[in-house]
């Protein structure tokens, strides 16, 4: 079905002030964003912005992942054998899925250039992180063999392998080089980082 031109104004609207958001925040830091700012650079008043964005994080970072079931299938066969990392590549790959194009990759450059920002949106998108939650818990419950925990139930098990994802995911962001590529996430790159987890949390002798 054709576009109609009241939906051509919308997307053109809406990726006017998703390209502002996220290059304000690329070329200056994500914390010089500003509503009025995203207005000033696509022209548009504020009542319009939260028309189409309930939040200035959503604008720069983009909307609640929703997971696809192929994918989510794949990378958890793949990692069966440790769940925290097969989390972790579900966000990533569920973020790079939304497109390819300069937003998305600008979107890749903030989380690895800024210290932390993966945590912080992870935190504050409690949509996409009870989602995932939903998809590990489904995983362990059509898979037992592959839960850890004998005396918790697989909700709590898949909420906290969420929560070890998302430090995986920050510390993963943190190695990856802006290199103007599109970001493979070498699988090594994802082990380092789970080694050092497990080297922190296991107990001093």
């Amino acid at each position: 079905m054709a576009e109609g031109l009241r939906e051509k104004k919308m997307r053109v609207a809406r990726r006017a002030m998703e390209d502002a958001a996220v290059g304000l925040a690329y070329d200056e830091g994500v914390q010089a964003v500003t509503v009025d700012r995203i207005c000033e650079t696509a022209m548009v008043s504020r009542s319009t912005f939260f028309n189409y964005f309930p939040s200035l994080e959503h604008a720069i970072f983009g909307p609640a992942l929703v997971y696809d079931p192929v994918l989510t299938e794949r990378i958890l066969r793949a990692n069966r054998d440790d769940l925290v990392i097969a989390a972790s590549r579900i966000v990533m790959e569920s973020v790079r899925g939304q497109g390819d194009d300069e937003i998305l990759r600008k979107r890749f450059a903030l989380f690895a250039r800024e210290p932390g920002t993966t945590t912080t949106v992870s935190w504050g998108a409690e949509a996409s992180r009870a989602g995932l939650q939903d998809v590990i818990e489904n995983w362990l419950d059509a898979h037992p063999a592959s839960a850890r925990l004998v005396d918790a139930d697989h909700a709590t098990e898949a909420r906290m392998i969420v929560n070890f994802s998302i430090t995986l995911g920050d510390e993963v962001m943190r190695l990856v080089a802006e290199d103007g590529e599109d970001f493979p996430f070498d699988p090594a790159v994802f082990r380092t980082v789970r080694e050092r987890m497990q080297a922190l949390s296991a107990p001093a002798r």
